[in-house]
């Protein structure tokens, strides 16, 4: 499915919707309007897809080229009622596949030149083997209907910023989400490795927060910070079991910085992370 046919689920997306509508009805291309704007079309198009919102100014410009600025007070409290975003899981499931949701998640990082991540369930997608990552997509497939090969293409495929030195990385792990096992201990194994390796790349940070660290935050679920992102304010994702949510509100992204900050305080890093996950895939190789 297409950004252009995708059906708006989300107060952003129809937002973004919105915009391309008043636009086109305006007789202008998405060039045209970056060009009266300022905006690079790049902008433009991440706009009207709901993947980033518009500044207040960006939103008068806009509406001026569009001829629609009777719409600016409108637009701007939908703006400011979709910094907190939701999209259902099974809204999501029924419009896109795993693998277009990788693809989108792809162009986001792209433009993250800094990404922080806590996750306490299971090691985070940058970081998995492709077989720990099938096995998560066949876990979370409500429908029984996914592509789970074309998903896992997606998954290794956003892997390849990694390795690039432009885009820096730090994760967080539980020890839970290290032991969790969603195959055969071989899987686990391959994927502690895989870990283990990424650990030495010099713009990757991961570290652990074992089961008898003492920590002075309460671990309430997974989340990743994106900073440092080409024209748009930090914003956090936050996976659920019901929906997929994209934190912008400013008071809200200082509450994840700071969360981070402690559980950082709190694990193992370096050497000490290395040791560990030496020790945990010695206890897999020595267990029944």
């Amino acid at each position: 499915m297409s950004d252009d046919n995708r059906t708006p689920r989300t107060p952003r997306q129809r937002l973004g919707a919105e915009l391309r509508r008043l636009r086109m009805l305006a007789g202008l291309s998405g060039r045209q309007l970056a060009l009266r704007t300022g905006l690079s079309q790049s902008r433009v198009s991440r706009i009207e897809r709901g993947d980033v919102l518009a500044s207040v100014p960006e939103l008068t410009q806009w509406l001026e080229q569009a001829g629609a600025v009777d719409r600016l007070e409108q637009m701007v409290a939908a703006t400011e009622a979709a910094l907190n975003d939701t999209d259902s899981w099974p809204e999501f499931m029924r419009a896109e596949s795993f693998a277009a949701m990788q693809q989108r998640v792809q162009e986001r990082e792209a433009v993250a030149r800094t990404q922080r991540s806590f996750l306490s369930a299971l090691v985070p997608g940058l970081l998995q083997t492709a077989e720990y990552a099938r096995l998560v997509f066949i876990a979370s497939d409500l429908t029984g209907t996914q592509d789970y090969a074309a998903a896992v293409q997606r998954r290794i495929d956003r892997q390849q910023i990694l390795y690039e030195q432009g885009h820096s990385f730090e994760f967080i792990l539980t020890e839970a989400a290290l032991r969790w096992r969603p195959g055969p201990k071989q899987v686990l194994i391959a994927q502690l490795d895989r870990i283990a390796s990424l650990a030495t790349l010099s713009n990757v940070s991961i570290g652990v927060l074992p089961l008898n660290a003492e920590t002075r935050a309460i671990p309430w679920h997974g989340f990743t910070l994106n900073e440092d992102v080409d024209d748009e304010n930090p914003y956090v994702q936050v996976e659920t079991i019901h929906a997929y949510l994209t934190v912008s509100r400013p008071d809200d992204v200082e509450l994840y910085r700071r969360q981070f900050a402690v559980l950082k305080k709190a694990a193992r890093t370096g050497q000490q992370f290395s040791d560990f996950l030496n020790n945990l895939r010695s206890e897999l190789l020595s267990g029944d």
